[in-house]
């Protein structure tokens, strides 16, 4: 995603206050506050419509490729009209696509990227922004891969399960969960899995915080948990 510019219709503004590097680790970046936790390599499809974020959408689309923005889940309050309480830890948002309106509406698709954590909010004038720093990549070793292997094997079965039970052919469900992909790319891996199980925004928010490939991987297994759960009680 990272690797192309967006595909832009309509034209974009100049920027007025960018993404810009602040000193090796800290960053300053346009934020949207949301009712979800985006995880890397996830999909993000949004509408935009506010004034404030018409604004930073133009200035995302003109200050270069990668076109981003951070991405944060709202702890209390509302998407629109502002004076939220925000979570600290994030995901990059990288464009991938965009429409736009001539009088500044939009829709796009965006990709999680790198997480990020918030060392200062900033004005929310003309929109929010937050000085942040990238968090690091979670590092496998042999057996936190065998580990994401073996749930992987058996949140395949449970799919399997859940999809005969209502008549239909699991193969597709269950290719989601194919063990060699914890093998090549296990940090993709572990995101996808459990965004691809029915897990909740504060769920998925423990997984961008957790402080280390076990706790990440704990929460996969919570996740394979509950619909293991969900699937007793037929839901």
């Amino acid at each position: 995603v990272g690797g192309r510019p967006p595909r832009v219709r309509g034209r974009a503004r100049r920027p007025s206050e960018l993404l810009t590097d602040q000193s090796d680790s800290a960053l300053i970046a346009p934020m949207f506050p949301l009712g979800t936790a985006l995880l890397p390599g996830e999909p993000l499809p949004l509408r935009i419509f506010e004034p404030r974020y018409r604004t930073m959408l133009g200035d995302c689309l003109a200050a270069g490729d990668p076109a981003r923005f951070g991405v944060v889940l709202i702890a209390r309050g509302s998407e629109v009209g502002g004076g939220d309480v925000r979570h600290d830890v994030g995901t990059f948002a990288e464009i991938d696509s965009v429409d736009r309106l001539p009088d500044g509406r939009a829709t796009l698709v965006a990709f999680g990227a790198r997480r990020f954590r918030v060392l200062e909010w900033l004005s929310d004038d003309p929109y929010p922004r937050a000085r942040v720093e990238v968090l690091p990549d979670f590092v496998f070793d042999a057996g936190q891969r065998a580990r994401l292997s073996m749930l992987g094997m058996r949140i395949r079965d449970l799919v399997g399960d859940f999809a005969r039970a209502r008549g239909v052919d699991p193969t597709q469900l269950q290719d989601v969960f194919r063990g060699n992909d914890a093998d090549t790319e296990p940090v993709a891996t572990l995101y996808r899995w459990v965004a691809s199980l029915p897990t909740g925004p504060l769920d998925r928010q423990r997984l961008l915080e957790a402080r280390d490939v076990d706790a990440g991987l704990d929460i996969l297994a919570d996740a394979a948990d509950g619909f293991e759960a969900r699937m007793a009680f037929g839901s």
